[in-house]
């Protein structure tokens, strides 16, 4: 049984951008992050008011907050990385859908974690769930001589059930979990869509289309 699932939103509540940030604050306060933390939460509320599209948003501010962290090398990443997870997005983990995962992976199911989140930040956060029979798909980050950048396309939206695809080939989708109606097209290859505290327009579509909603 193959069970996949988004990450922010649906797993968690927290932020790996504001984490970082402040580990920035924390470690290289000489970059002001506490100034970046402002404008990311004020443009976030502009999202929210319908004034900035989410995607371009997200891509922006993910490879900006990057830009916090000096002198990069794998070790630090690394270490940044976990704390994301230990900082912020496991305290801030939703218990029931991470059970329900938790539940699955029990049973023998073969869990794919897939998120436009930083892909080092998604693998840290599968470990959370097993250590066997667990991929973690997120963005793919590359280290330069002076800093950290992103791959081109963050995974979200079809990007996302492309690099799932990859992974299983032609086995079935059995259970997917998501939050918003950028994880449409991964719910709609699954044979039990699960929707998590969704938005209004994953929300529409799953009373529409008798999708279990989970809250």
């Amino acid at each position: 049984m193959i069970v996949a699932s988004d990450l922010n939103g649906t797993l968690t509540t927290g932020s790996p951008i504001l984490a970082i940030a402040n580990w920035a604050e924390n470690n290289q306060p000489w970059l002001r992050p506490r100034l970046f933390k402002y404008r990311v939460l004020f443009s976030y509320l502009q999202v929210k008011a319908g004034l900035k599209e989410l995607d371009i948003w997200a891509d922006r501010t993910m490879r900006k907050v990057l830009d916090l962290i000096q002198s990069p090398d794998e070790e630090l990443v690394n270490s940044i990385m976990s704390y994301v997870v230990e900082s912020e997005l496991w305290p801030k983990r939703r218990e029931r859908p991470v059970s329900l995962l938790k539940d699955f992976h029990n049973q023998g199911a073969e869990i794919i974690l897939v998120s436009a989140a930083f892909e080092p930040a998604v693998l840290e956060f599968a470990k959370k769930i097993g250590d066997e029979r667990i991929t973690a798909i997120g963005t793919k980050i590359f280290l330069t001589e002076k800093r950290i950048s992103l791959e081109e396309t963050l995974t979200t939206r079809e990007k996302k059930l492309e690099k799932v695809k990859n992974i299983i080939g032609s086995n079935t989708i059995e259970i997917a979990l998501g939050d918003t109606f950028a994880d449409i097209p991964l719910l709609e290859q699954a044979r039990r869509p699960i929707a998590v505290f969704p938005d209004r327009r994953l929300r529409k579509t799953a009373e529409i289309r008798n999708w279990q909603i989970l809250e």
